[in-house]
């Protein structure tokens, strides 16, 4: 039994090596496809590293008055309604299927003992050093120059070493088709299918069509946030010192999750914890 459960692991490894392999050789230009920058990677990198900001404050005080107003303790606030929407996140009777982009968590900090709890989202934290990409067998995840970590969803086997790879537990597996849990469909986002990983991209689509248009981009969740919520999130590129986020960083006291792991992550958090 021992000797025949070693074979079979070393037949699946061959399999997905080989087919890492055989897609790496016909879908190598895809990756490059999905960048539409008219600059080199080089001038993007100098010029182009975003960001996104979180007021813990702003965003508990949004929390703790929808969840006042609906009695649901897991309500959706808007910045995570919005998302949904924009990227065509999927939602199913049976929650466990649920695939999530941004997820808002209730936490308390140990010390001091008389700490309040507060909200915060979580969501893919596009790394400086993405672990994610470094496990990835064929190269389906990786990042741009301009920071945004992104998943090719034609290269992706569905092995979920990112999932395990990632300390922020900011990916989903589609269990199922997600077409199966949408009551309508945004074009201007990829469809994914069952059997892939998928995550939160900073509305990578937005950016893209912005600076096309020489706008400033700015994701589906931070518009909402300003619209309907406390205006808690701020998104911008880090590369400019003059931009809201660069400010941002420059007077507050901000920490980032997990920094200790090396990874480096872009969503730096305001006021945690009442600092």
């Amino acid at each position: 039994m021992k000797s025949g459960g070693i074979n079979m692991m070393s037949r699946r490894r061959f399999l997905i090596l080989a087919g890492a392999a055989t897609a790496g050789a016909i879908l190598t230009p895809q990756i490059s496809a999905k960048t539409q920058f008219v600059e080199s990677p080089e001038e993007v990198e100098s010029n182009r590293r975003w960001a996104m900001a979180v007021d813990v404050d702003k965003c508990t005080e949004c929390m703790e008055e929808l969840i006042a107003k609906t009695g649901d303790e897991k309500v959706k606030p808007p910045c995570v309604v919005a998302c949904d929407k924009e990227n065509n996140v999927p939602e199913f009777e049976e929650k466990r299927f649920d695939p999530q982009w941004m997820r808002i968590a209730k936490l308390k900090l140990e010390k001091p003992v008389n700490a309040k709890e507060f909200y915060i989202p979580l969501m893919c934290n596009h790394c400086e050093n993405p672990p994610c990409v470094q496990v990835c067998l064929t190269k389906a995840s990786f990042k741009r120059p301009d920071g945004i970590v992104e998943i090719d969803m034609h290269r992706c086997i569905g092995c979920r070493y990112c999932m395990i790879a990632c300390p922020y537990g900011a990916r989903s597996f589609n269990f199922r088709d997600p077409r199966e849990g949408l009551k309508e469909v945004n074009p201007n986002v990829q469809m994914r299918t069952e059997g892939v990983v998928e995550k939160c991209t900073f509305c990578v689509h937005r950016i893209d069509d912005a600076i096309a248009k020489g706008e400033e981009p700015i994701p589906a969740c931070v518009e909402a946030c300003h619209k309907y919520g406390k205006g808690a999130l701020v998104f911008g590129n880090l590369k400019d010192p003059n931009s809201e986020i660069s400010k941002i960083l420059r007077e507050n006291i901000v920490v980032q999750l997990r920094a200790n792991l090396g990874t480096d992550p872009h969503v730096f958090y305001t006021k945690l914890g009442g600092e």
